[in-house]
């Protein structure tokens, strides 16, 4: 019986926490809102990569909060990589695969190797740890919320500097930022 009371009672909690959220104008599905719960997921998905990019691709000009407006977004920016189009919305992101994204996002052509075969997750990986954009590990590593929003952080100062504009400074060390070699 209280084991029962208790999943009764979170159902109505979660309804009630959506109906509010819905009535709540401007709250509902913002991007602040996206990083903003982002940061505490323990994995990203792909539904995650796909919002994410295409808020920071767009520079601010609304895509659309739903997994397949995100997609169609990247697709015709010529983004969407192999592993996004066959993606489900719940399919964990790992950190290759989002080295690749923020690698074809940005322009980067990378040495050798990556313009002979493009961004692959381990050469994109690689080129993004050289450019300081994401930290060292295996390409197949799940990358967490905070880590994915560290990256668009990152890509977007990248994205900056590259253009010559004035980068905001921010003080101590973002969370996930490159360990320094002693």
């Amino acid at each position: 019986m209280g084991t029962r009371f208790l999943a009764m009672a979170a159902a109505g909690l979660l309804t009630a926490g959506a109906a509010w959220a819905a009535e709540v104008p401007g709250q509902a599905g913002t991007d602040a809102q996206f990083f903003s719960e982002l940061g505490y997921k323990d994995v990203a998905t792909a539904a995650d990569a796909a919002r994410a990019l295409a808020i920071f691709v767009s520079e601010g000009a609304e895509t659309g909060a739903d997994f397949e407006a995100a997609r169609n977004y990247l697709r015709g920016k010529g983004i969407l990589t192999g592993w996004l189009e066959k993606a489900q919305p719940g399919d964990s992101l790992d950190k290759g695969h989002l080295a690749s994204l923020v690698c074809r996002s940005l322009g980067i052509k990378g040495g050798l190797w990556m313009r002979l075969f493009g961004p692959v997750p381990r050469l994109a990986l690689r080129e993004c740890v050289h450019l300081e954009l994401m930290v060292r590990g295996a390409e197949y590593a799940h990358v967490t919320g905070g880590e994915l929003v560290g990256v668009i952080d990152r890509a977007d100062r990248f994205r900056l500097a590259q253009a010559g504009q004035e980068v905001p400074i921010v003080e101590g060390r973002p969370s996930g930022a490159a360990e320094e070699q002693k």
